[in-house]
Parts: structure tokens; C-alpha cells; sequence
């Protein structure tokens, strides 16, 4: 099934991210969900869902992993007062991929639509931020591709640089993972963070991915034979 064909998701997913070695591969991507879903172990179903909605990479599935965290990026409105408005819950996930008979780069950073439930969810999980999360922010360059304004990072976070080959371009994108804190505490941090990828003319919302999907295409296939 095409993602285009999906008309009414319940969950999003950002961010997808294959890298081949013969026929084999790894991809990750990040996924919301709209409908206050939630996910846990994931299950083979809903993994392979999701990967056809993505339609980056044909084979088959070995292996995933599913890290819960919180982020500004998938915020309804990160400029909020509260922490609660300040954070989105998303997982990323990370797949192992055998078998590979064929691939491509990401078209766009997102949304790509799918639909699933999780069989290993259960209830009194909480599909809501809660006050103590994994903190990621995700910071993408902006027209001058500059990162120095986010080297001053805390002593507890890890900065990783991810590099999206899209048709148009390829796309730099920044991941400040703080770890586990509590959220309400380190909005101080988060907010600060936040400020200097703006000086950087970086964005850091959704919605920035969103607005530019309209006109961004899928690239060609390319075979491992």
C-alpha cells in the first residue's frame, strides 16, 4: 500500500534514514501519532507497516528496536508556557534489514502517513508525555548551514549529525539527546537550546517538514543486483 493511499493515519512518521551494505540494511526513522497512540516492543506487523508506508527500502525484516522519547520538534506549540506544551511524545525506531532487493533516499523528512496498532501496547501505559522522558531535540539547517551555535551543549547530552540525501538537496539535520531528565525542570535548558538554532537560522518543529513535503518528490529505486 502506497502512504499516499492512507487516508486517515494514526500515526506519522519523520525523519527515515536507510543506509545499505549489499543486501543489507539499516534504516530509522521517527514516529507520532496523531490519535494519542502509543507503541511499546512493536510488533512484526506493525513494524513492516510502517516500513512499506516509508517505501525506502524491499526486504525483509530481521530486527527493530523502539526507544521512547520527547521533543520539541513534535510539540503542538513549542512557543508555549507550560511544559507540557513545550514537548511531543514520538518513538524512534531502528530496523534491521536483510535480503535487500532494492532501495532509495528519503523524498522528504515528512510526514509519511501509516496506520497499525501495536499488540504489545497495554493499558496504563501512558500515551502522553510523562514528567520524566528521553529529551531529544531535533534542530535542521537553515540557509546557512551552521551547527557552531549548538557545540554548547550540556556536559549530559550527545549532539549527532544526520545527513538526508533528498533530490533537491541533501539535508543536514542536528539531534541533542539530553537523556532522561525531568522535563519540567530543564525547560531553563531546552529553551535555551532552542533559542541558538533559531540564531542559527536552524528549524526545529514539524511543521517546517511539513510545509516543504508539498512540493518534494520521491527518487528513483536503486537495485542491489
Amino acid at each position: 500500500m502506497s502512504h499516499d493511499s492512507i487516508a486517515n493515519p494514526n500515526f506519522q512518521l519523520w525523519n527515515p534514514l536507510c543506509r545499505t551494505n549489499g543486501t543489507r540494511a539499516q534504516c530509522r526513522f521517527d514516529v507520532t501519532s496523531p490519535d494519542f497512540l502509543g507503541i511499546n516492543k512493536g510488533d512484526p506487523v506493525l513494524i513492516s507497516g510502517f516500513l512499506e508506508s516509508l517505501d525506502i527500502c524491499c526486504g525483509e525484516l530481521e530486527h527493530w528496536t523502539v526507544e521512547r522519547f520527547a521533543s520539541p520538534y513534535f510539540a503542538y506549540d513549542p512557543t508555549a508556557s507550560e511544559w507540557t506544551d513545550l514537548f511531543g511524545l514520538a518513538w524512534h525506531i531502528t530496523l534491521s534489514i536483510t535480503d535487500v532487493s532494492r532501495y532509495r533516499d528519503c523524498g522528504k523528512l515528512g510526514p509519511y502517513p501509516a496506520h497499525g496498532l501495536d499488540s504489545t501496547w497495554f493499558d496504563g501505559q501512558n500515551p502522553t508525555v510523562n514528567e520524566e522522558e528521553k529529551c531529544v531535540i531535533i534542530a535542521t539547517e537553515g540557509p546557512g548551514r551552521e551547527f557552531t551555535e549548538l557545540t554548547n551543549i550540556p556536559a549530559s547530552g550527545e549532539m549527532e549529525m544526520l545527513t538526508f540525501k533528498l533530490p533537491h538537496a541533501d539535508i543536514i539535520q542536528a539531534r541533542v539527546d539530553l537523556g532522561v531528565v525531568n522535563l519540567s525542570d530543564s525547560t531553563a535548558v531546552v529553551r535555551e537550546i532552542l533559542h541558538r538554532s533559531k540564531v542559527g537560522f536552524m528549524t526545529h518543529h514539524w511543521s517546517d517538514a511539513f510545509e516543504r513535503s508539498a512540493w518534494q518528490k520521491t527518487p528513483p529505486w536503486v537495485t542491489t543486483d
